[in-house]
């Protein structure tokens, strides 16, 4: 199941416009057969790779493409997780977002130098599995092969880039990464999640899914990581965590982002939840919004004056 809304090309396009336009001549955008069949990079071949880590997880290697803007040496970048971009047509078929399908790391070079500007923070988009020129198979997302990759990855990216932690943004399902990343590092300033399915065993249920439990492609589910989450921000200098829900959410219902900000402060922790609107039809893209909250955390604005900000704001208003 993909999970629609994350508006990836609205996102790059906009990117693009503000910083003047770019000439898509000779420029290969991604494509579509890669992330239905998924692909193989070896070691070698990703060494001569711009921008891209090698990592080794449950028997694979993956390449894993990101795209810095600013140095990050002696700094905490934020880093930008995109949802999913691989689903099911009516019948039954594999089938690409059609927006992803115009994108190309020309552009996301030039989308994380425009968000780096407006967001004066040095910053990565993070290419997730499958994705956005990394190899591995988009079917295996939200797994615990992807959550691994993932830890390992930023943990290549920290190294090579002298980066002294991360602040991380997540839309829909690379949303999931977020509090997998935030349950495991101590380095993590601000977190930002935008339209995620938090609680993913109900979502799952709900959408006739079969959760799986074990291997590779054991799905992860957010609520396993209440305990490990919540003492990370009780406050007192440690991480601050935002949820970005549209209470008329028909991708990711809210009733499935609830469920996570209820548990974390019955542990003690102290989550900021905003409900505001997204841009799209289905109420759920929130990308800009949560960049937008990401740069003001890490401005350090008040979790109240954050959440006053953005609260039941219009779906198109977005700082110019």
């Amino acid at each position: 199941m993909v999970i629609r809304g994350h508006r990836l090309a609205t996102l790059v396009l906009a990117a693009v416009c503000a910083a003047g336009g770019a000439s898509a001549q000779g420029v290969k955008t991604f494509s579509a057969a890669d992330v239905i069949n998924g692909t193989k990079v070896s070691r070698e071949q990703c060494a001569a790779t711009p921008r891209a880590v090698f990592v080794e997880s449950f028997g694979q290697g993956i390449c894993i493409r990101y795209y810095l803007s600013g140095p990050a040496k002696g700094l905490a970048p934020i880093v930008f997780f995109t949802g999913d971009v691989l689903g099911l047509d009516d019948k039954g078929r594999r089938e690409v977002d059609p927006g992803y399908l115009t994108q190309a790391p020309e552009f996301i070079d030039i989308a994380s130098k425009v968000w780096a500007g407006r967001l004066k923070a040095p910053m990565i988009f993070f290419g997730r599995m499958g994705m956005n020129g990394s190899s591995g198979w988009h079917g295996d997302r939200r797994t615990a092969l992807e959550v691994d990759v993932t830890k390992k990855a930023l943990d290549a990216i920290a190294a090579r880039e002298g980066a002294t932690g991360f602040h991380l943004v997540g839309q829909s399902g690379g949303a999931m990464l977020v509090p997998a990343l935030l349950a495991a590092r101590d380095d993590v300033g601000c977190a930002v999640i935008a339209s995620g399915p938090l609680d993913f065993r109900a979502f799952t249920k709900a959408y006739g899914i079969t959760f799986r439990t074990s291997g590779a492609r054991a799905h992860y589910d957010p609520m396993a990581d209440v305990a490990k989450i919540a003492p990370k921000i009780a406050g007192d200098g440690g991480s601050r965590l935002f949820v970005l829900t549209d209470p008329k959410d028909r991708a990711v219902p809210a009733k499935f982002q609830a469920p996570f900000v209820t548990a974390l402060e019955a542990a003690g922790g102290r989550p900021a939840q905003i409900f505001t609107d997204g841009r799209d039809k289905d109420h759920h893209a929130l990308i800009e919004k949560a960049l937008f909250v990401a740069g003001e955390c890490v401005a350090e604005v008040s979790d109240a004056d954050v959440v006053r900000h953005w609260q039941g704001r219009a779906g198109d208003d977005l700082p110019r």
